[in-house]
């Protein structure tokens, strides 16, 4: 008795281990969760030649631009998804549907001029994927696995502190990031053998955050006349201390280089356009939610009409997210966006969307920014 004690025992965690690994087919907005502001629109094709509160997250040398104290904040939904799972336990077979999810703060940043420069402080939502599962009669050997319920929820937030400062044509900033990793998993399950009869039950709860540091730089260079705007930084990788264990330890650091090119419209109009790519490295590629090295593609525009002593901004882009590991799908998408920018006002809005290709539903988010003084 003591023998089959043992050997149950060990099935069950076999098989605990073995279902924790076998997630659905999550679009992967683990890495690239865009956090919603100007360059949303435009397939996050400005983000590290842009110069706002979001150059801390993006790029700190943009941060050298920013010559009044400024505020603004980003909200914008979390996208989710629920999945149906049959056939195999170890290998199931997966129908997963996308949800918008809630809305939350993304983005809260202050920028003002100090120094010769712009210090920056900012939270930014960097990452987030919630998936829920349920699955019936699971084959897995002799035995099958019924009434499967399974939650994954993981968010990344990045705090900052950075420093912009310009040298002649181009800008340098530098800064230290604070990552904090929140990991949630939850499943419960029955097991029964070839004779129908319940030889165990799984209930596992594990959720907790997790936390590391590490450093971003960039540069930005004017080109062109001061036309073009070339910009490029590094977040390194961070190490999670903290929390649960085994789902991915390392939050991948990111390389940026981007491109963006301003031209002339009819009157006082003008065009901006632009091409980004993040390389996303160093995470942890062995974990039960892997992170291996892929590369983000952007491109998009933003044509600013200026009417009625106003200027309208209206965006169009296309965004490509590749999978991260083999429990997940690529996220690419469509997005446009529009702005509202009034010349004897310090504030600005930005409403953006994002339409994946595969189907899903449509991403929302808004932004505001003040100008405390001029």
């Amino acid at each position: 008795m003591a023998s089959q004690g043992w050997m149950r025992t060990a099935l069950l965690a076999l098989l605990t281990v073995a279902g924790a690994g076998a997630f659905a087919q999550i679009p992967d907005l683990l890495n690239a969760l865009d956090a919603g502001g100007r360059s949303m629109g435009a397939g996050g094709a400005t983000g590290v030649t842009d110069a706002n509160t979001l150059s801390t997250y993006h790029n700190p040398a943009g941060l050298a631009f920013v010559q009044s104290p400024t505020f603004s904040m980003s909200v914008r939904n979390i996208p989710e998804s629920s999945s149906r799972i049959g056939g195999n336990f170890n290998d199931p077979l997966m129908d997963t549907d996308e949800f918008v999810g809630a809305r939350r703060l993304s983005h809260l940043g202050y920028a003002m001029p100090i120094k010769g420069g712009t210090l920056g402080f900012s939270y930014t939502l960097g990452g987030a994927i919630r998936d829920d599962r349920i699955g019936n009669n699971l084959i897995n050997g002799l035995t099958s696995i019924r009434n499967y319920q399974e939650l994954i929820q993981s968010q990344v937030d990045f705090f900052t502190v950075a420093y912009g400062k310009r040298s002649g044509s181009s800008n340098f900033g530098v800064g230290i990031v604070m990552a904090n990793r929140y990991m949630k998993n939850q499943q419960s399950y029955q097991i029964f053998d070839a004779g129908n009869n319940n030889i165990g039950n799984v209930n596992t709860d594990v959720a907790g955050n997790g936390t590391g540091v590490g450093a971003i730089i960039g540069i930005q260079s004017n080109a062109g006349n001061g036309n073009t705007m070339v910009g490029a930084s590094i977040r390194t990788p961070i190490k999670v201390n903290g929390g649960p264990k085994g789902f991915f330890d390392t939050i991948p650091g990111r390389a940026s280089f981007g491109v963006a090119q301003r031209t002339l419209g009819h009157g006082d109009d003008f065009l901006v356009y632009g091409l980004q790519a993040d390389w996303f490295f160093g995470g942890d590629k062995g974990g039960i939610l892997p992170r291996k090295d892929v590369l983000a593609l952007g491109g998009g525009a933003e044509y600013n009409f200026h009417r009625w002593n106003a200027r309208f901004p209206v965006r169009l882009g296309y965004q490509s997210v590749p999978s991260g590991g083999n429990a997940f799908t690529s996220r690419n998408a469509f997005t446009f966006g529009f702005g509202y920018r009034p010349k004897e006002s310090d504030f600005a809005l930005d409403l953006n969307f994002a339409v994946p290709s595969n189907g899903g539903r449509m991403d929302t988010g808004l932004g505001v920014t003040y100008r405390l003084s001029k």
